[in-house]
């Protein structure tokens, strides 16, 4: 599916359509009080993902979270943190 706004012709091989998750994942300027606040919070997204990837959690986890919006990082710790506090009770 393209995004409603395309302007930029028609995908190819080269340039293949955006999938809705390819959206899911893309940052919006306007969401961040900076465009260098905008590249912080994609560097550091990034950092988190790699490390969540070499312990097998693949990033696709995280998009329930809403992984291009502000405070990303806190929900997805949040959530791993109520996972291992889960694990640890049913260890019990």
């Amino acid at each position: 599916m393209t995004h409603p706004d395309d302007e930029n012709g028609i995908p190819d091989e080269e340039n293949p359509e955006w999938t809705d998750e390819d959206f899911l994942w893309a940052v919006s300027a306007k969401d961040f009080s900076s465009h260098e606040a905008g590249i912080a919070f994609m560097i550091e997204r990034d950092k988190f993902l790699d490390g969540q990837n070499m312990v097998g959690i693949p990033r696709e986890t995280f998009l329930p979270l809403a992984p291009n919006k502000p405070g990303f990082i806190e929900r997805a710790t949040k959530l791993l943190e109520n996972a291992l506090n889960s694990a640890k009770h049913a260890a019990e």
